[in-house]
């Protein structure tokens, strides 16, 4: 992948997180998600870890969570950049 598809991929990817910002401030209710629509959209053991680490936060309604999709989809990305950082330091280390 050219490093000119990477940074396409990369402001695609803030210019979406930047518009479900938006609509999280302007429809709050869109932002939201039940448990069981977290687990599904993004996993059972991944939203697992990053509520024991603390990653994650959810407001309860009664005997619901909710969580905000726009914080789910931002821990998603940062990991991801995440990933990309650690896999080019291991590539600049070899020779």
């Amino acid at each position: 992948m050219s490093s000119i598809d990477s940074i396409a991929r990369d402001y695609e990817q803030v210019s979406q997180l930047i518009a479900d910002a938006i609509l999280r401030r302007t429809n709050p209710v869109a932002d939201e998600m039940s448990e069981n629509e977290a687990r599904k959209a993004y996993g059972t053991r991944w939203l697992n870890d990053k509520l024991d680490r603390g990653l994650v936060e959810f407001v309860r309604r009664g005997n619901k969570k909710i969580y905000s999709r726009h914080r789910l989809d931002c821990l998603k990305a940062a990991e991801k950049e995440n990933a990309g950082l650690i896999l080019k330091s291991i590539k600049g280390g070899q020779s």
